[in-house]
């Protein structure tokens, strides 16, 4: 019988912009303390994530990817040998603004001279 690898994480130090790429062994487990709105994407093997207070559990696959929804304990549990890159999720872009014109190009006629041609 092979023993269970459990790994706890941090990603309060990775910041927003990174990924952490994890390579796990059979059977291994990850345990990220807050999970708050995480990426995690099975890149090889297969994983299991399973988030405290949550009756669903999610299995991933290659190419699947799993966005965790609030804060919450997630653990991740390797069914194989697996890799899996966990990253926080790009912020959603604003909207560029348009930008106005310093001058708006309406010709306005004055009042009285536009009482004339109408």
């Amino acid at each position: 019988m092979t023993s269970t690898l459990c790994t706890e994480i941090n990603l309060a130090s990775v910041g927003a912009t990174c990924a952490l790429d994890l390579s796990l062994q059979r059977q291994a487990m990850v345990s990220i303390p807050d999970a708050a709105c995480l990426r995690v994407s099975c890149v090889e093997g297969a994983v299991w994530i399973t988030l405290d207070q949550s009756t669903k559990d999610v299995v991933l696959e290659p190419g699947e990817v799993f966005t965790t929804p609030g804060h919450q304990r997630a653990v991740v549990y390797a069914l194989k040998p697996s890799r899996i890159a966990v990253a926080a999720p790009v912020a959603a872009r604003k909207p560029e603004s348009r930008r106005q014109p310093a001058f708006s190009w309406k010709p306005r006629l004055p009042l009285a001279f536009s009482a004339v041609w109408a």
